[in-house]
Formats: structure tokens, C-alpha cells, sequence
């Protein structure tokens, strides 16, 4: 009841918060050898502001974690999912939803087509 009551509240407060919302374009600034670590950051900055970003970045690169084994200190609390799951209800199968002939044979056709894809 308390992790459920402490969910309710996270929510509402992320409510009240909007998400920013991305716009514009954006350059892949990678950080050490490997090519897919990196940020992104927008094209829309002045020169010396992108140039000054970019040299931090890299500068601190060592500070990202890019996979839970690099997180040795972390709170399972925090990085931990949970589903909310009532385990005195058993599980519903829900009915089986009919379809006409044409819609089931052209399901079949494009799962057949993206099989051979």
C-alpha cells in the first residue's frame, strides 16, 4: 500500500511537470572509441556555446554510465521496475476476436511479406 501511495504521488507530481518538448535538429557528439556513446545536442547553439559543450562533454565523458555494471553504487529502489500486480486475481483470457476471410488472409500476406523482407 505505501509503494502503491508513493507511485500515486510520483505521478501527479509528474503531471504538474511537462515533458520539453524537442525541436529543431540535432548533431551526435560521441564520447570516447566506441561509436554509439554519445549525446546529442542542438544545432541551434551559438558556435562558441556548441564548441565549449562539446569540450566539456568529452572532457567529463567518464562520468556517463552507459549500462547498469557501470552504476556500481546504485539503489535498486531507483533503478528497479516494478508492475503493480494484484496476485489474488487470476488471469482473464480474453475471447478470441473473429475476422472475415479477406482480413485474415491479408494479415497472413503481410506477415508472410515482411517474413521474407
Amino acid at each position: 500500500k505505501k509503494l502503491r501511495k508513493e507511485k500515486e504521488e510520483l505521478v501527479e507530481a509528474t503531471k504538474e511537470i511537462p515533458r520539453p518538448i524537442t525541436d529543431g535538429e540535432f548533431e551526435f557528439v560521441p564520447l570516447g572509441e566506441d561509436p554509439s556513446r554519445g549525446v546529442k545536442i542542438g544545432i541551434g547553439l551559438p558556435d562558441l556555446a556548441r564548441k565549449q559543450l562539446k569540450a566539456c562533454l568529452r572532457e567529463n565523458a567518464d562520468l556517463f554510465a552507459w549500462s547498469v555494471a557501470e552504476m556500481p553504487g546504485l539503489d535498486p529502489e531507483v533503478a528497479c521496475h516494478q508492475l503493480t500486480i494484484d496476485h489474488s486475481v487470476s488471469a482473464v483470457v480474453q475471447r478470441m476476436r473473429r475476422q472475415s476471410p479477406e482480413k485474415t488472409r491479408a494479415a497472413e500476406q503481410a506477415v508472410k511479406d515482411l517474413l521474407e523482407a
